[in-house]
């Protein structure tokens, strides 16, 4: 029992709502990882999952079926991951829980700010704007959420959004994606029910 709250806890699948610069919302995109290291067969037990599947069927066909967790209140992560370059991914967070509306800046983030003449390093924190797409028919808000680092390259991540599968059914959702190709949009218009 105590190993599974160790793991779900920062999952955020369930009643986390992290208070951030512009953003009071939120499904933490961040620990997919450790916990995909942590988990056991019942956090990969889909018959677990109680709400709308928003995936990528594009992208299981290029890169193959992604990684599953299934959270504590039937909530998932899906990873998705490009076998040709580690850091290109995309992760689907659903959430059963209904969050607040992101503000109306996203938080800033940080770059290394690596200046390769002298060798040095002097991190900027970056304010940005909202950029947005569309997904499964709805328009969504996405940003910056990690800068550049240790030949990682930018991740952005959407905004905490509230889909209605087409069944009526109805869930919260968030996406994180890297690529160092820079255009991230389709990526993210990938999912769908």
């Amino acid at each position: 029992m105590k190993s599974s709250l160790i793991v779900f806890l920062p999952l955020c699948l369930c009643h986390c709502a992290p208070i951030l610069l512009g953003t009071a919302e939120g499904i933490d995109p961040n620990p997919f990882m450790l916990l995909d290291q942590q988990a056991t067969a019942i956090h990969r037990d889909a018959s677990r999952i109680t709400i709308p599947m928003l995936r990528a069927p594009r992208l299981e066909k290029r890169w193959g079926k992604p990684k599953l967790l299934v959270g504590p209140q039937g909530g998932y992560a899906l990873r998705y991951q490009n076998p040709e370059s580690s850091t290109e991914h995309m992760t689907i967070f659903g959430s059963p829980e209904k969050f607040r509306k992101a503000g109306f800046i996203p938080p800033p983030y940080t770059d290394v700010g690596h200046d390769p003449k002298k060798m040095t390093f002097t991190p900027i924190e970056v304010r940005q704007k909202w950029q947005s797409t569309r997904i499964a028919g709805t328009t969504v808000r996405y940003y910056i959420s990690q800068g550049e680092s240790g030949g990682e390259p930018l991740q952005y991540s959407t905004e905490t959004l509230p889909l209605t599968a087409p069944d009526g059914r109805f869930a919260s959702y968030r996406i994180r994606v890297s690529s160092a190709r820079g255009d991230i949009t389709p990526l993210l218009q990938a999912a769908e029910f």
